[in-house]
């Protein structure tokens, strides 16, 4: 019985851990709608459009205020202090909301899609060979994120010296697919 009662805690947990981030973000979005309703209302008023044919116009012009603004903030985003601000704040502050940074490279590989341009490899381990994606390389060491499975972009971020890596002849996609399927079709090459 303690344990369905450890079980049933730790699963509650978890799904507030992975529903915060979204909650935040749809109360973000209705804030920001009503606020934006309120003058959407007023300007509907002002200009005598309250209902057209029995439409209602306020939301309708709210929308498009709401576009408008996002649009604004996007163009705020090319400005440099303010995405060293917006950067300032995500690695003091937002680092703290749990599961923030996988929701966050979740959602921009979903926004600017695009391909994984990260060479496959083997890195050289103390039993044998563990398949990674190599993000750089410099002055006899390589920096190489190891995927887990079957989440692959879920893994660990190591620095290993140059020689202790060895390419992969696939692609990024081709590689993850492999691992994603314990091993399946990965190319082990002499």
């Amino acid at each position: 019985m303690e344990t369905f009662i450890k079980k049933t805690k730790d699963t509650i947990i978890s799904g507030i851990i992975l529903s915060l981030p979204i909650f935040i973000l749809i109360a973000i979005y209705q804030k920001l709608y009503g606020f934006l309703y309120g003058f959407g209302h007023k300007i509907t008023a002002a200009l005598g459009l309250h209902e057209v044919e029995g439409v209602d116009i306020a939301p309708i012009l709210t929308s498009l205020l709401l576009i408008v603004a996002l649009y604004v903030f996007g163009l705020l985003g090319r400005v440099s202090k303010i995405v060293n601000g917006k950067d300032w704040i995500e690695n003091n502050v937002l680092t703290y909301i749990p599961t923030y940074s996988k929701y966050k490279a979740t959602m921009m590989k979903k926004l600017q899609p695009g391909e994984d341009l990260r060479q496959p490899v083997f890195v050289e381990m103390a039993e044998g060979w563990k398949p990674g994606l190599l993000v750089h390389a410099e002055k006899q060491k390589a920096t190489v994120f190891l995927p887990s499975t079957p989440d692959t972009d879920l893994g660990e971020v190591w620095v290993v010296d140059e020689a202790k890596v060895r390419q992969v002849n696939m692609t990024a996609k081709e590689f993850k697919t492999a691992v994603l399927l314990s091993g399946k079709g990965l190319k082990v090459e002499a």
